[in-house]
């Protein structure tokens, strides 16, 4: 990979860890999360009309726009719960380790696709890595199922699970719309569609946001350039080298969230938690190269 697409891939993947970070620290993630998706929209508006005129869709394109919108919503719904109440060291990597894997899997079993033995190896790393990040800290030994049975690690399953859905779809989707129009149109309606859900739990929520003022406002800001400006690095990167790469070189953003976690949220257990996030990396990273 070229230097260029590279340095824009790495700054992604620390975009995509920072606001991960910046809702995991916040006082209501869910708000959080629902405050950025709306930011993000009036900072990019510019560039989207602008670009808009000269759009074309192609048949079908609505369908796969408004499914990812639903399957997004639901993403950031269960994101925010996951964060509610793990921590981001182990919500991270099991939520953006999982979904590969299990596109993978899925694959395997409904379309009959075969998993070379790289693969396979690279889904062998990145469950032990998750196994590594949720037994042994904190927790006087307890199993990895104990782990997953907490509230934060079952919703970043979930998490998990949604991201593997809409990545399906969204592959189909930019196939049939340029893909800065299909990712503002999909965050035009997860924010809309996210609303119900996100009040429904967190109605105090956006009132512990407005009351931190200029600071919230300025974190919200930043949190929604970085969600819709690090899905626009990966395209942009995808441009210029082998999407398996890009695909390999954004796995970085496990490590860069579990430090955050560790060092900046002071979550504890740094070896182990550091040890299973590089081990995901790799994982992912391996996955993405077998391809």
């Amino acid at each position: 990979m070229d230097i260029i697409p590279l340095g824009l891939i790495l700054v992604a993947a620390l975009l995509h860890a920072l606001w991960n970070y910046a809702a995991k620290d916040s006082e209501e993630p869910q708000a959080m999360l629902q405050a950025s998706l709306c930011a993000s929209l009036i900072l990019f508006a510019p560039a989207f009309l602008y670009r808009l005129p000269t759009a074309r869709f192609a048949p079908g394109a609505w369908r796969f726009i408004l499914a990812t919108g639903i399957l997004h919503a639901l993403y950031f719904y269960t994101l925010g719960r996951a964060y509610r109440s793990g921590d981001l060291s182990r919500v991270y990597p099991l939520a953006r380790g999982s979904a590969p894997v299990l596109v993978v899997g899925l694959a395997a079993v409904f379309l009959g696709e075969r998993i070379p033995a790289t693969g396979a190896a690279a889904i062998l790393l990145v469950v032990a890595g998750i196994f590594i990040a949720h037994t042994g800290t904190d927790g006087g030994g307890r199993s990895l199922f104990e782990f997953l049975g907490e509230p934060g690690s079952r919703w970043a399953l979930v998490t998990g699970v949604v991201t593997a859905v809409y990545s399906v779809v969204d592959k189909a989707g930019v196939a049939r719309v340029s893909p800065d129009i299909y990712i503002y149109l999909m965050f035009v309606l997860t924010a809309l569609f996210n609303l119900p859900l996100q009040f429904r739990q967190t109605r105090a929520g956006f009132a512990v946001l407005r009351l931190g003022g200029a600071r919230s406002l300025f974190r919200i800001a930043t949190t929604g350039a970085g969600m819709m400006g690090a899905y626009g690095l990966v395209l942009l990167a995808m441009t210029m080298s082998r999407v398996s790469y890009v695909v390999a070189a954004r796995e970085v953003s496990v490590v860069i969230g579990t430090g955050l976690g560790v060092f900046i949220l002071k979550e504890g257990g740094a070896r182990r938690k550091l040890a299973g996030a590089a081990a995901v990396a790799a994982g992912l990273v391996l996955l993405a190269l077998s391809k």
